[in-house]
């Protein structure tokens, strides 16, 4: 992924990682991108590691798929440590950020002991403790990040309010208040000042 983020102007998400086999991975891949998505696509799919990539397109510029990868060096460190990666996303400059969880501190600088060890370049950017640094709850971090993952905060919208509202089996006004309340918590901790 980090040579796809080197050779082209692709935006990159992936939600889970999982092992695959002695030192590969799996995972659920989002690309958005203004170049070609076939040429994006292709290069993924005749990486020498890459064992299989399926994507459905969202639209011209966004595709969603799995990519199953038979070495990778960052997914062997994953899996030799305590942590759990939920998402990570494109950086500038060829980075990926990823969000992990795991029961303890010494876990995640293991992590970062593991990766480096396994030749990968790594930066602890911020710890924070099980609520997030944002307060969220865990319910609010679920909805806001299915959400925002499945196109709420884009225009055109590719989810609306009503269709959250059924599969989280909420009101559309409860949704509403869930997103409001989790926005508000996001926006204070960015800003640093609490909404008076």
């Amino acid at each position: 992924m980090i040579q796809l983020l080197q050779n082209h102007n692709v935006d990159i998400r992936v939600f889970g990682c999982k092992p695959y086999q002695s030192r590969g991975g799996r995972g659920l891949v989002r690309l958005n991108s203004n170049e070609n998505m076939d040429d994006i696509l292709n290069e993924i799919r005749s990486h020498k590691d890459v064992v299989r990539a399926s994507f459905s397109r969202e639209s011209d510029q966004a595709v969603m798929g799995e990519v199953i990868i038979d070495k990778c060096a960052a997914c062997n460190a994953l899996k030799q440590s305590d942590c759990f990666m939920f998402s990570s996303k494109s950086g500038g400059e060829g980075w990926l950020e990823w969000a992990v969880a795991a029961e303890s501190n010494s876990a995640i600088h293991d992590l970062v002991y593991l990766l480096g060890k396994n030749k990968c370049e790594v930066q602890l950017t911020r710890v924070s403790g099980s609520s997030g640094a944002s307060g969220l709850t865990l319910r609010q971090e679920e909805i806001l990040q299915f959400a925002y993952s499945n196109g709420y905060y884009e225009y055109p919208r590719r989810v609306n309010l009503s269709a959250l509202s059924r599969i989280y089996d909420v009101s559309p006004s409860t949704m509403s208040e869930i997103l409001r309340a989790g926005q508000r918590r996001i926006f204070s901790e960015y800003f640093g000042v609490q909404p008076l």
